[in-house]
């Protein structure tokens, strides 16, 4: 079961980010680290009964919005990566190893 939303453009991202909180995923396809993040993402919102909003970018099937969020933010491309903004800022961003889900998933 995958928890995450989908879109193709970083308009609908900014747009859901006007007071609250809203991440993005970015996750390759031929990626262990990426599927192992994204498990231990779902298992965090279903034990702790979360309910965030994360966009799940697959770099692989959406390369321009990917481009678009990294030329966006400013933001080196990673993957995985975790951006996670509100009002359109970026409040938080890391990536592979260093990424911490305290950092992100409770926001």
């Amino acid at each position: 079961m995958r928890l995450f939303k989908k879109t193709t453009h970083l308009s609908s991202i900014i747009e859901d980010s006007e007071g609250k909180v809203v991440t993005i995923f970015k996750y390759s396809d031929d990626c262990g680290t990426s599927s192992r993040l994204a498990d231990k993402i779902e298992n965090e919102i279903v034990t702790r009964k979360l309910e965030p909003t994360i966009y799940m970018v697959t770099v692989q099937t959406e390369p321009v919005l990917s481009r678009k969020i990294e030329e966006w933010f400013d933001i080196k491309h990673e993957s995985p990566q975790i951006i996670t903004i509100l009002n359109g800022k970026v409040i938080y961003t890391s990536h592979h190893n260093n990424i911490n889900i305290e950092e992100f998933i409770a926001k």
